[in-house]
């Protein structure tokens, strides 16, 4: 009895380990593109208009009285301009 326990527990922990190695981001490890974001160390900027952060390097950028305004997409970008009108 106390051996079938054992076996129960020892392949109960090795389906949990097999889980949470076929879904990493279950289990709280970041994926590639996460590690790339944080390897680069490039800044973060938010979208005035859908609140989305982006890298810096991939924003679209416009000046809006003398400041310099970032945005996710030239969509964001325009329908910013035409609801600033």
């Amino acid at each position: 009895m106390i051996l079938r326990l054992i076996i129960g527990v020892i392949v109960i922990y090795l389906l949990f380990r097999l889980f949470r190695k076929g879904f990493p981001r279950m289990g709280g490890k970041a994926g590639p593109a996460e590690i790339k974001t944080a390897v680069a160390g490039e800044e973060l900027v938010e979208d005035p208009l859908c609140h989305t952060y982006v890298p810096i390097g991939d924003a679209c950028r416009t000046q809006i009285d003398g400041k310099t305004v970032y945005f996710c997409s030239p969509k964001c970008l325009e329908q910013y301009k035409s609801e600033k009108k």
